[in-house]
């Protein structure tokens, strides 16, 4: 039997080098060799234990780019040829970080679906949405098609109107890809941020912050009831004194009946100003996991978008580029799991090649 390297995370914070058996090729679905998966902040919450699997030992991993070395016998489409390089987006779909994974897409314009019910209360799908790669794409940079994709999917189901005062909370990737897309696309009249990292600042006015904020400077400079629309691209708030919670603070800075787009995913709950909320009217709002809601062959049109925002230059997914680390340095990589939420880096990308 054939095997290849993994990284298993056997539970939350440990994990392990190993040796698994090649998955087989699924008759209506691809084989795809590795080339290079970016490290994403989902990553991070399954490394961490604010999400958790239904059963462990898993392997990490999405924001993918593979190569397509085996066809299943009963794939009918045409246009897939071994070689091809092919990015994925899948709600639940990991196993990135391993040398070889399995894929059954839907590319934009097919309608397929083989929809199952998750243990998390929502309806997912055993296809992933999926773009091909043309040549003239760099293998390091495709992969950030998937965060791209993740974030049209929220502002393109609850996108802010021309003329918005926008506030992006959390400066890391996913924070600056929408801050990119609302900026260029959407036509607001402002677009600041806040982070609690000032390198995070520095990389968000770079990009395309006019002026990027740490909490306690938003707090005495900007009124309340300013801002229009919140993207809340945070991670997992923890250990913070309530009056100086980051969504609280958007929270009094947003207008009566403002957009708040909640982008992150957490199983740890995370605390919301109830008061605010109600007394504001503020309208709480997100891309639905539910394929049944959100069906994976409409996010196989967003990953083709989200494509040619990264192939135009709209979205700078080159320059969000920290990091190269080679699969083969485990040692770092974990390194890197252990520390992502302290660096003042931007993205890492594995490098399987």
């Amino acid at each position: 039997m054939k095997t290849m390297k993994a990284i298993n995370l056997v539970s939350p914070k440990e994990t392990a080098l190993v040796n698994i058996p090649i998955p087989e090729t699924p008759k209506d679905g691809l084989l795809l060799k590795t080339k290079c998966v970016s490290i994403c902040s989902t990553d991070i919450s399954y490394f961490e234990g604010h999400l958790y699997p239904s059963e462990y030992p898993i392997i990490m991993g999405h924001e993918f780019l593979g190569e397509v070395v085996e066809i299943g016998e009963d794939y009918k489409d045409n246009n897939v040829k071994i070689g091809d390089r092919i990015v994925y987006w899948g709600q639940t779909d990991f196993g990135g970080f391993a040398e070889y994974r399995t894929l059954r897409p839907i590319f934009s314009g097919q309608v397929k679906k083989d929809e199952f019910w998750t243990d998390r209360y929502f309806w997912d799908d055993h296809h992933a949405s999926a773009v091909k790669i043309p040549d003239d794409m760099d293998d390091l940079v495709a992969p950030l098609i998937e965060p791209t994709t993740a974030a049209m999917r929220a502002i393109l189901s609850h996108p802010p109107k021309p003329g918005d005062k926008v506030l992006v909370l959390g400066t890391g990737p996913i924070g600056i890809i929408a801050g990119q897309i609302i900026k260029k696309v959407f036509a607001p009249h402002s677009i600041v941020s806040m982070d609690n990292n000032p390198m995070r600042n520095e990389h968000a006015e770079k990009f395309f912050s006019e002026k990027a904020y740490l909490p306690e400077e938003i707090t005495e400079m900007v009124e309340n009831n300013t801002f229009d629309y919140v993207f809340d691209g945070l991670p997992t708030i923890k250990n913070v004194d309530e009056e100086c919670d980051p969504r609280r603070i958007a929270m009094r800075k947003i207008v009566p009946r403002g957009q708040y787009l909640l982008y992150g995913a957490s199983q740890t709950m995370q605390k919301f100003d109830n008061w605010l909320m109600l007394s504001k009217g503020i309208n709480i709002s997100s891309a639905p996991f539910d394929v049944q809601s959100f069906p994976m062959h409409k996010t196989a049109n967003v990953i083709q978008s989200a494509f040619q925002m990264i192939h135009s230059g709209i979205v700078d997914a080159k320059g969000l580029i920290s990091t190269v680390c080679p699969f083969e340095d485990y040692d770092r990589l974990v390194k890197i799991f252990e520390t992502y939420r302290s660096t003042t880096q931007l993205k890492t990308v594995v490098d399987f090649r």
